[in-house]
């Protein structure tokens, strides 16, 4: 088989159709370096199959672009939520949340 030489592949300012970056404070960012709870939920118009649902690119722009976390490791990041709900617009909402 000839690979297609002609395919260009999406990067990840592609993914969301709509892509807005919302002040995520009024001053400046949070920054986090104590163990949180990282809450995705997506609406969309079409709800994904569970297995498709991946933060990998999420977590690695709030530690390398964000500076909002310390790192993506097990240490600091406890748990993961995936949350969805079928909407008109399509708009990706991450919570962290630190804890005790």
């Amino acid at each position: 088989m000839t690979p297609n030489r002609d395919r260009v592949a999406n990067t990840v300012s592609n993914l969301e159709r709509i892509a807005r970056h919302a002040p995520v404070a009024e001053n400046e960012s949070p920054y986090f370096d104590s163990p949180v709870r990282v809450t995705i939920h997506s609406y969309r118009k079409r709800i994904a199959d569970p297995d498709g649902l991946s933060a990998k690119a999420v977590l690695d722009g709030i530690v390398r672009h964000g500076g909002i976390l310390a790192d993506d490791s097990a240490k600091q990041i406890k748990e993961i939520r995936f949350e969805q709900t079928k909407a008109d617009e399509e708009k990706t909402v991450i919570v962290i949340e630190e804890l005790e």
